[in-house]
């Protein structure tokens, strides 16, 4: 059943001549013995000749280049409009949430760790008077005493 799976899938490549001459003879090897892939075979090669039976309609001759242009339009619009949140555009709201929620995250632990991890800093007297000055608080006061 498996090598039936395989052979169905290049069916079609093999129909063409697209295969190489090795896989060509493993492919029409299974083929002869089996029912089940001469009938898909079969079904596939029918498709084919309705198909190239079928008219096809001439195409307009600036067709290609009215298509390019579009394109290259298009093209110069995304480009232009390419602003800092433009890629979340096609982003379903839930994933906007999710994504605005985890840089929040982040950003607030990046805060959290570099403030638990800085040294204090070092004060002298003259910026501590200055506290003390500002603050009329006694803490700072009782350190300007006894920094002296």
């Amino acid at each position: 059943m498996n090598g039936c799976r395989v052979v169905r899938m290049r069916l079609g490549r093999f129909l063409d001549g697209e295969l190489s001459p090795r896989e060509s003879a493993v492919m029409q090897a299974h083929i002869q013995g089996c029912a089940g892939c001469q009938q898909e075979l079969r079904a596939l090669q029918t498709l084919s000749a309705s198909l190239d039976a079928l008219i096809v309609p001439p195409l307009p001759g600036d067709l290609a280049d009215g298509v390019m242009a579009r394109v290259r339009k298009q093209e110069a619009r995304s480009r232009r409009s390419w602003g800092i949140l433009e890629f979340w555009k096609p982003w379903p709201v839930a994933m906007r949430f999710a994504a605005a929620g985890t840089a929040l995250v982040a950003c607030l632990i990046g805060l959290v760790l570099s403030s638990a991890t800085s040294a204090a800093p070092n004060r002298t007297g003259s910026e501590m008077a200055w506290v003390g000055l500002a603050s009329g608080a006694p803490m700072a006061s009782a350190y300007l005493e006894t920094s002296r």
